[in-house]
């Protein structure tokens, strides 16, 4: 191995080891209010289930769950939730399980971007790209939270990769299972087909005639097949098919009326509106000029006839960014997926700047490196930005925040730790009631102690937050959790007559913890903390010591 070559693979495990450690340090800290609380909620029992009554799931739909619905979910295909599974199975049921396959899948992917860097362009190229995206904002985010994106990045990666490597072997077949793996993970990894095709038709149309091409998409179907058996079974019993299909096709599906991800992607106007200011969050100041002025570079490369040695690599790249763009215009540009095209961005970048003079070269790397590192840090890392939105930090903060939620999940299972429910009340359907029978015989093999204890919380709390805080206890774990009107409709007394003998209500007690708009807010909260006035709650406090909740208990 000669000396070069040694020194990049040396850069190469640096840049991981830091990819790595941004993308691991604390974890578990962050709230769980996003979507990742509707994915890890059934990845951790492999349930397509979480207690919506505006979009039930065909689990809930028929006495018995048909073989065929456990081959995929009612929103998404099923890989994540596999992976995930799999980790809370290694990890525990915590954050850390959570989130680590998506930690492992942003690092693969830096790594990735490195080998497609080297073999569209150099090493040097490589290790600029992957240095870049080891600390860019977005990617580092999206690799801290768990979100199918992590997952299609990495895959989209994967796929690109074994694509360039088919281009110059023949061998087809690897990417075709990554591009297959990506599908199961989210339909938006689809967006590298297109690209794949368009690429062939201008640049080797030869490959058409080449049965491992062909043998190559084959094994696409074949690795979703179980999503495709799904939604033809689904469509033969309900006569649509899963929700992003029947959404994208027109079909009405009375069950999903509650489409909330749909309506922020808004109206065709919007969605251009939206992209720019989406994607910049995504990169910030420096990288966005970064980006911008790399496009003007090679469009006037390609325009002059100067693009150079580079230009079949340069106008995959191209591509591949114009394809994301464009679904973006037709699924949305939410935040979450802008981030899927900032890797091609950046090997954009990354090409510019190796093209530019070595002291300028140099410079301009390890200024934007610098900026990143404080942007990613003041984001991601710091308990509480200092400076302003899109300038000093990415609103992207707002999905990884530490309002308290963490604080009250923790003290929760600390309350809850070594205990069992002595009292549990009857789930509304088989599969449920399954669920709490293997966590019950859990607990009494365990030994732990048995409490009669009714949890109730303040409905007014963030949606997303209350289904892994407490419907998750109440699902996996079989402990009673209400809402505090549910428990004054039925009054102490009837609580009483059930067995419970000792009652822990959880009441928010700032108003930023009211994620959910003013006009869903209940008064329940406040007339069953007015009762409780001879009570003195424990209070539960985030890092910067602001009083979040209020914990009240009595028999």
């Amino acid at each position: 191995m000669d000396r070069q070559r040694r020194v990049s693979l040396m850069l190469v495990g640096l840049i991981l080891l830091l990819a790595a450690g941004l993308r691991l340090y604390q974890l578990d800290r962050a709230d769980v209010i996003t979507d990742e609380a509707l994915i890890a909620f059934r990845s951790l029992g492999y349930v397509d289930f979480f207690a919506s009554p505006d979009q039930t799931t065909p689990w809930e739909w028929f006495s018995d769950v048909p073989a065929w619905a456990r081959l995929s979910f009612h929103d998404h295909p099923p890989l994540v939730f596999w992976l995930q599974h799999f980790s809370f199975f290694l990890f525990g049921e915590n954050e850390l399980g959570m989130r680590l396959p998506f930690v492992l899948a942003g690092a693969g992917s830096v790594a990735l971007l490195y080998l497609i860097s080297v073999r569209l362009f150099d090493r040097q190229t490589g290790l600029v790209a992957s240095a870049l995206l080891a600390v860019a904002v977005s990617q580092v985010w999206v690799s801290r939270i768990g979100l199918q994106e992590s997952l299609v990045v990495f895959f989209s990666l994967l796929t690109l990769y074994f694509f360039i490597r088919a281009l110059e072997t023949g061998t087809h077949w690897q990417w075709g299972i990554a591009l297959g793996l990506g599908l199961l993970a989210k339909y938006t990894a689809i967006v590298l087909l297109p690209v794949i095709l368009v690429y062939l038709l201008i640049f080797k149309r030869g490959v058409f005639r080449d049965r491992r091409f062909w043998l190559a998409l084959l094994l696409v179907l074949l690795l979703i097949s179980p999503v495709v058996i799904y939604n033809l079974k689904l469509y033969q019993a309900r006569g649509h098919f899963d929700l992003q299909l029947s959404y994208l096709l027109g079909q009405p599906v009375a069950e999903w009326q509650s489409l909330p991800g749909k309506i922020q992607a808004g109206s065709i106007i919007d969605r251009p509106r939206s992209l720019l200011p989406n994607l910049y969050q995504g990169l910030l100041a420096p990288m966005s000029g970064l980006f911008a002025l790399s496009l003007l570079v090679c469009g006037y490369r390609f325009t002059t006839g100067t693009s150079g040695p580079h230009r079949t690599a340069l106008s995959l790249l191209l591509l591949a960014i114009a394809g994301h763009l464009l679904l973006f215009l037709v699924i949305g540009p939410s935040p979450r997926f802008v981030v899927t095209v900032v890797p091609y961005a950046l090997l954009l970048v990354a090409w510019l700047l190796r093209r530019q003079p070595r002291v300028t070269r140099f410079g301009l790397l390890g200024l934007v490196l610098l900026l990143e590192l404080f942007f990613t840090s003041n984001t991601l890392l710091a308990a509480y930005p200092v400076g302003q939105a899109g300038i000093t930090y990415s609103s992207l903060k707002t999905e990884s925040y530490q309002w308290g939620y963490h604080q009250l999940n923790v003290y929760l299972e600390g309350l809850l730790d070594n205990r069992q429910p002595a009292v549990s009340f009857p789930g509304r359907y088989p599969f449920l009631e399954d669920l709490k029978r293997r966590a019950l015989e859990r607990a009494q093999v365990a030994g732990d102690e048995p409490v009669s204890w009714l949890v109730v919380y303040d409905a007014n709390m963030y949606d997303l937050a209350t289904l892994w805080i407490f419907h998750r206890q109440l699902v996996y774990h079989g402990w009673p959790a209400v809402t505090a009107g549910s428990y004054l409709e039925q009054g102490l007394a009837y609580w009483r007559q059930q067995g419970i003998t000792d009652f822990y209500f959880i009441k928010a007690v700032d108003a930023t913890m009211l994620l959910e708009p003013a006009a869903a807010h209940t008064d329940a909260a406040d007339q069953l903390a007015s009762q409780l006035n001879d009570v003195t709650p424990e209070i539960i406090k985030r890092p910067d010591g602001r009083e979040v909740f209020a914990v009240y208990h009595w028999q």
